[in-house]
């Protein structure tokens, strides 16, 4: 059995849960001993065929880890292994290899560069390799909005890029979008979208154009930064025309003070002095970001979600870096030195 959840903090409830990390295991032979650990530890093991990879990548996203039986690479999985180690680098590949193992492969396995080695009769040990994440995987996200909609429209694309990158995010809404919508229709709306974001999804239940109106803001986000520990948090621009929108940014810039990273999204009400200084290309995910908003359909009727003004919008910001086609782009409030993810492509 998987360890349970933590409980969600007060005022917030969990409405999506992201999914369990992802290892993939490339076997024929019997690992039950393995895949049980890996179970038991909340991994979400997986044994497939090589060839089924890019369809469940496609699916859900890379795995975290990815272990490989020598006996199995031919040219042909070699070359596979290749294209997921350049198309997804923060999947971990690992071999899968015991006493007994298949010498040929294990040649080949390390003319191609794989030097970690974890015995399947062995879980603790491989436990402790697949455990370890990879460079960047530490990085935590945070969004935080103050209605359904808001995070995807203004930092949607960024957040699938954080995914691709196997980065942890919550997506924090501090109200459920009354004045807009049904309730109970908005909340499947945005559970729905977190899911295809592989996103944690919290939400209060602060009164809709009125959050300002509530003592309790600064308290939910701190509640929700104790609970996702992030490194980059993106919020609301102060320059905005809703007010919800402007309580929402400045409970966040209170609770957020210790926080590595603070970029602020464009909305649909942002003003004029909106004035970005951080552009992120997202040229492989902004189709999955219209994707994202569909799940709003609620409120196809808004002129803001009309795919081609997303992408236009995108198109726009881009301008702004040599080598990229489209774009998002943030207000930089604070920035380590270390960054999630460089601007360029």
């Amino acid at each position: 059995m998987n360890a349970p959840l933590p409980d969600p903090p007060a005022g917030l409830v969990r409405e999506a849960v992201a999914p369990e990390r992802l290892v993939v295991v490339w076997t024929r032979a019997r690992v039950d001993a393995l895949l049980a650990a890996l179970g038991d530890a909340g991994h979400l093991p997986l044994v497939l065929e090589p060839v089924e990879t890019l369809e469940l990548i496609d699916v859900s996203g890379p795995p975290a880890v990815l272990l490989v039986d020598p006996a199995l690479l031919d040219d042909a999985t070699l070359d596979l292994v290749d294209r997921i180690r350049r198309d997804w680098p923060q999947t971990r590949v690992v071999v899968l290899a015991g006493a007994g193992a298949d010498g040929a492969g294990l040649l080949r396995a390390m003319r191609a560069g794989l030097g970690e080695v974890v015995d399947p009769a062995d879980p603790a040990s491989a436990l402790d390799l697949v455990g370890q994440h990879p460079p960047g995987a530490q990085e935590r996200v945070l969004a935080v909005g103050a209605h359904p909609d808001d995070i995807e429209i203004g930092c949607g694309a960024t957040l699938l890029r954080h995914r691709r990158l196997g980065h942890a995010i919550t997506v924090l809404t501090l109200s459920r979008g009354a004045v807009g919508g049904e309730i109970e229709l908005r909340r499947r709306e945005a559970a729905g979208a977190s899911m295809a974001l592989s996103a944690e999804l919290l939400m209060a239940d602060l009164p809709d154009t009125r959050i300002g109106d509530s003592h309790d803001a600064v308290e939910l986000v701190e509640a929700a930064i104790a609970h996702a520990r992030p490194t980059t948090v993106y919020v609301h621009s102060k320059a905005d025309d809703h007010q919800d929108h402007r309580a929402v940014h400045e409970a966040t810039v209170i609770a957020a003070r210790r926080v590595p990273q603070l970029y602020c999204y464009q909305s649909p009400s942002s003003r004029n002095e909106f004035a970005p200084t951080k552009f992120v290309p997202v040229g492989e995910t902004i189709e999955e970001k219209v994707e994202l908003l569909a799940h709003y359909r609620s409120q196809a009727q808004r002129h803001y979600l009309a795919p081609d003004l997303v992408v236009a919008t995108a198109r726009y910001w881009a301008r702004q870096l040599p080598h990229a086609r489209y774009a998002e782009p943030f207000e930089v409030l604070r920035a380590s030195e270390h960054e999630s993810f460089p601007t360029s492509p």
